[in-house]
């Protein structure tokens, strides 16, 4: 089957990557099908690339995708960042500084195109979000200000914690300089964190910078996604597309409903909906 005018960018977390955090081989098997007809297949993920890359075994991404939700385009072939915004750093230096002398309990990362580290110490890191963003490394906030930052994620590790940031953020107008996306994971017990992205960057931004290259010109762009950071990327596609499992919000903005994550949506992508497009 021909699949030469299709493009299929995907989220990881609940959406290609079922409930132990895998891609199937039913759902391998398909993409390999969808690639072999002439189809382009991405991600469009919160993830750094290489972190992204560990989860994704014997899974081909020959499409330029979306990292960093949406703050970088990066080439999986060619191992190589196509663009990435930086944040605005007085601002975002500001806010892990304040938390840092505040001693609250927030796990501190910061997102380079060098790759992830941790602002805070890794002793008092979540054990399992820790596991799950790597490589990554601790560096101290003199050396982490010689880098461009493109992101920071800031996990709660007590209830409320990120309310007390959120309201320094406030106080000090840096929700007006910075894009705030809210988040949660089922790895760690409270799960909630917070992102700092720049400035009107999301993976709906992510997709139009897609559009731009070359290779996705004249390709029917088919998005699919589950939670709130999704939202902007299935607004920005040709095509919406959810699998079960994702969020009423989510449901809504989609043409195509899709079985769940833990029941290989990619294949019911790419064999039924896909070809009657």
């Amino acid at each position: 089957m021909r699949y030469d005018q299709a493009a299929i960018l995907t989220d990881l977390d609940g959406t290609l990557f079922d409930s132990r955090g895998e891609v199937t081989p039913a759902s391998r098997a398909a993409i390999r099908a969808f690639i072999a007809g002439g189809g382009l297949f991405a991600v469009a993920t919160g993830r750094e690339p290489r972190n992204a890359r560990r989860h994704l075994p014997d899974v081909p991404l020959n499409g330029p995708s979306v990292c960093l939700n949406g703050a970088a385009v990066y080439d999986f072939v060619h191992r190589r960042y196509i663009s990435a915004i930086p944040m605005d750093m007085d601002a975002a230096k500001d806010v892990l500084l304040h938390c840092l002398e505040m001693d609250w309990p927030l796990d501190l990362q910061v997102y380079t195109t060098d790759g992830i580290y941790y602002a805070s110490p890794l002793e008092k890191a979540d054990p399992e979000f820790l596991r799950i963003h790597q490589p990554t490394t601790r560096l101290p906030m003199d050396q982490l200000l010689t880098k461009t930052w493109i992101k920071t994620v800031l996990l709660e590790r007590e209830v409320d914690a990120l309310s007390l940031m959120r309201a320094y953020l406030k106080e000090k107008g840096y929700d007006r300089r910075l894009s705030l996306v809210e988040g949660t994971t089922d790895v760690v017990k409270i799960g909630k964190y917070q992102e700092l992205l720049p400035q009107d960057m999301n993976k709906g931004a992510g997709v139009r910078a897609l559009r731009t290259l070359p290779v996705y010109r004249g390709r029917t762009l088919i998005a699919v996604g589950d939670y709130w950071n999704d939202v902007e990327l299935l607004e920005a596609a040709d095509v919406a597309c959810c699998p079960e499992n994702a969020i009423p919000e989510v449901k809504a903005l989609c043409a195509h409903i899709l079985p769940s994550h833990n029941d290989d949506p990619m294949v019911t992508l790419i064999r039924d909906v896909i070809p009657s497009l």
